[in-house]
């Protein structure tokens, strides 16, 4: 059997099909606990699970949207609603001065959707996963969506 591939062209349309049907398939490359190295710089432990929605394809990089599941929720869980994103900076100069790479091209529209079961999440949740992504330069302010 073919696994049905959808190409999904913005996280605004992201949002939209997910929020529609949330039990999307998910796979977790990067379960709470694992190192992950997030645009191929500074591998740092999660504390948090990690995945993708590899049936619903990012143009950016060609590979399934990214998700962060609030550690209150796990991939399991039914209903798993959109409460915000994180993207990265895209400012090549903050690559210049803290990596020995190029800032990857296809990191500008690579959005991470942070997603919950059932769109409830703690305050323990938002604090550790602001708290996370405020410590890695590569990635601008948290935005939720209240």
């Amino acid at each position: 059997m073919t696994e049905e591939k959808k190409i999904v062209n913005s996280k605004e349309e992201l949002i939209n099909i997910i929020t529609k049907n949330p039990d999307q398939k998910i796979f977790l490359d990067n379960p709470k606990g694992t190192t992950k190295k997030f645009g191929g710089v500074d591998p740092i432990e999660l504390p948090f699970d990690y995945g993708e929605y590899p049936e619903l394809v990012n143009p950016a990089d060609g590979m399934g949207w990214d998700i962060v599941i609030v550690p209150s929720s796990d991939q399991n869980d039914k209903s798993l609603l959109p409460i915000g994103h994180v993207s990265y900076t895209g400012n090549k100069e903050e690559w210049k001065e803290n990596s020995s790479r190029v800032m990857p091209e296809d990191l500008v529209d690579n959005h991470k959707i942070i997603v919950a079961s059932g769109g409830k999440y703690t305050g323990q949740d938002k604090d550790l996963i602001v708290d996370f992504f405020r410590q890695r330069w590569q990635f601008k302010e948290v935005v939720w969506y209240e």
